[in-house]
């Protein structure tokens, strides 16, 4: 049996290209997966002591329905659309390139649903862009919106067709404070794998004697074509020492859609936030159930020896949020508030999502076809912290969506254009080109959430 240890991420997230995998031992009776099902859940269970009593249970039903039937309420969150839980059991799903090759037009966009009288719209607003996808070749950029599909204007029928499949036409618009004006139609080729690359900005900017390093992350990832590719790694520590041979002493980092992704990529990237003296000390604590404490263990930051080229030996760092800011990247937030101190760990932006156990993935694709991720343990940080079950709450509170998008990395951009201002005290910098939400009253909703395919996850050996 192959077993990983996950966090898991919230994040909004573009389907993989994915293949079913066989079960090379022949099919299984729900019988038997159940049984298997229940035995690692009443072992390894976060809650495990709040799970029926076995002659209570019906192991004949459905594996989803059965693995439904066993979970806390305490797992997962409420959110839109109904309780989710982070624990999960799915049928196994590879892709042919790792974690970072998505089957997508590569773009993310917020959907807005709009309510004007009796009649409802629904539109939706690109937030970023991904590098060499079809999307980047048809044009289309941050801040576009979207109104209609294939030849349709003034309303999306289905969010679905953003996302993957054959070549499509957008409708695209512009947004005067009260209408939807239209401008162009863009025809974007049919979808195909994607590199989902966390890297979509890096900058630096000099004020005087002041270098501000900014850097969007979008996820946690140590390379696109598999969970033991460094290449992403080894760019992050690159980055990171170009920063420093620039004199880099003042810091942004961009988390704002950033829902986590492989531990040891946060914890690269907290070693090189971290003050130089904190380097070998404790990244992050991870504790399970009464019947695992064997299993708690400490995770340290990177020693100075391997991270000294790129560490910025900062003193504050400024942190740009949104509402699917989470897990790993709450891991971050959380493992450098005591070696910065609180007051020096400035979150810009929204209100973080709040994750802070983890789940541990149990492989039996080979013999069953499922692989089960029960939540597992707590994280903490080196003071046994972690006080952000509801997430963490801005320093300065703003949504990018009450102004006009910019590019990152442009001053334009009200979360950058705050961070560069509270560093420089430049008023000037600051965004004032404020949007009014299409119609009052619209339902808004955030870029959308994936609880399957969006994981922080620790590779254990088999």
């Amino acid at each position: 049996m192959k077993i990983k240890s996950y966090i898991l991420v919230i994040l909004f997230s573009l389907s993989f290209a994915a293949c079913e995998k066989e079960d090379n031992n022949g099919p299984k009776t729900d019988n038997d997966v159940n049984l298997w099902i229940e035995k690692t859940m009443r072992d390894n269970y976060l809650w495990n002591s709040e799970l029926p009593e076995k002659n209570t249970l019906n192991f004949n039903a459905d594996p989803k329905d059965f693995f439904h039937s066993l979970l806390s309420d305490k797992d997962g969150k409420d959110l839109e659309g109904g309780h989710h839980y982070f624990s999960t059991l799915e049928k196994v799903v590879v892709t042919k390139s790792g974690t970072s090759s998505i089957d997508s037009y590569g773009f993310e966009f917020v959907r807005y649903v709009i309510k004007n009288g009796s009649n409802t719209y629904k539109a939706a607003l690109i937030i970023y862009v991904l590098k060499d996808s079809p999307a980047e070749q048809a044009g289309l950029k941050r801040g576009d919106w979207i109104i209609g599909v294939n030849g349709g204007s003034g309303s999306i029928q289905e969010y679905e067709i953003l996302e993957s499949g054959g070549s499509v036409s957008f409708q695209l618009a512009e947004y005067n404070g009260k209408t939807f004006i239209p401008t162009e139609v863009v025809t974007v080729d049919a979808s195909r794998l994607v590199e989902d690359t966390p890297f979509l900005k890096d900058s630096i900017y000099t004020y005087g004697n002041t270098r501000i390093g900014y850097l969007m992350y979008n996820h946690f990832a140590s390379g696109p074509d598999s969970y033991t590719d460094t290449s992403y790694d080894i760019y992050l520590q690159q980055l990171f020492a170009k920063f420093k041979s620039q004199n880099v002493n003042e810091f942004v980092l961009d988390l704002r859609y950033n829902g986590g992704g492989l531990t040891s990529s946060a914890r690269l990237l907290t070693s090189l936030l971290a003050p130089e003296d904190a380097l070998g000390g404790t990244f992050c604590i991870f504790e399970y159930n009464e019947n695992n404490k064997d299993r708690n263990k400490t995770e340290s930051l990177l020693k100075t020896s391997e991270v000294l080229a790129g560490n910025l030996n900062l003193k504050r760092l400024f942190v740009l949020t949104g509402n699917t800011t989470a897990s790993a990247s709450e891991l971050v937030i959380n493992s450098l508030k005591p070696y910065l101190g609180d007051a020096n760990v400035c979150l810009i932006g929204k209100q973080t999502f709040g994750k802070t156990v983890g789940m541990t993935i149990y492989d039996e694709s080979e013999k069953y076809g499922w692989i089960l991720s029960p939540v597992a343990f707590r994280s903490y940080n080196k003071d046994h912290k972690a006080d952000y079950d509801d997430g963490f709450v801005p320093d300065v509170l703003v949504d990018e969506l009450d102004y006009d998008l910019a590019d990152f990395g442009d001053m334009h951009d009200p979360l950058l254009s705050l961070a560069v201002f509270a560093i420089t005290g430049r008023s000037d910098l600051k965004s004032s080109r404020t949007k009014v939400m299409p119609v009052p009253g619209s339902v808004v909703y955030s870029p959308k959430t994936d609880m399957k395919n969006n994981m922080i996850y620790i590779p254990k050996d088999n």
